[in-house]
């Protein structure tokens, strides 16, 4: 399944776990990724995010949402959007990349359609994580996540 399948919404819907901060992206995804970045990892607590690629043109958050730049600065998304009540991660996005955010799918209200299309910035993936052999692998950020001429490692 691509992000433009039939079975991916035209608009996805979210919260975090305490509901005090509700966000919604119009449009279909446009792609879906299990990222592995040490970003991702050190705010998550876990060997990867499962996000969705979404168009911030149409990202929309109501409620006591903070966003905090994290030091971690070896990926191309270090911004990310937390609850400011229960701490739960929402979304990440880069001030270098300001067309996409990238929704934590777990946060998602029906994410049943959420099916990665490849493993992204596999160079960090901990030796731990079990990753889907039927996905491709990515070394670092896939295209639409790249800024011609910027390489973080």
């Amino acid at each position: 399944m691509d992000a433009a399948s039939p079975t991916a919404p035209a608009d996805i819907r979210g919260q975090c776990a305490c509901g005090a901060v509700h966000f919604s992206c119009s449009g279909s995804p446009l792609a879906m990724y299990n990222c592995h970045c040490l970003s991702c990892q050190h705010a998550s607590g876990t060997g990867f995010v499962p996000v969705v690629v979404a168009a911030s043109a149409g990202f929309r958050v109501e409620g006591p949402c903070r966003e905090q730049a994290f030091a971690e600065k070896k990926t191309n998304h270090p911004l990310r959007g937390f609850c400011a009540q229960c701490g739960s991660q929402l979304y990440a996005r880069s001030e270098l990349l300001p067309g996409v955010v990238l929704v934590h799918a777990a946060n998602l209200d029906d994410s049943d359609f959420f099916k990665p299309i490849a493993d992204i910035w596999t160079l960090a993936a901990r030796s731990w994580t079990h990753m889907d052999h039927g996905i491709p692998k990515v070394l670092l950020a896939p295209p639409i996540l790249e800024k011609e001429g910027v390489v973080r490692i």
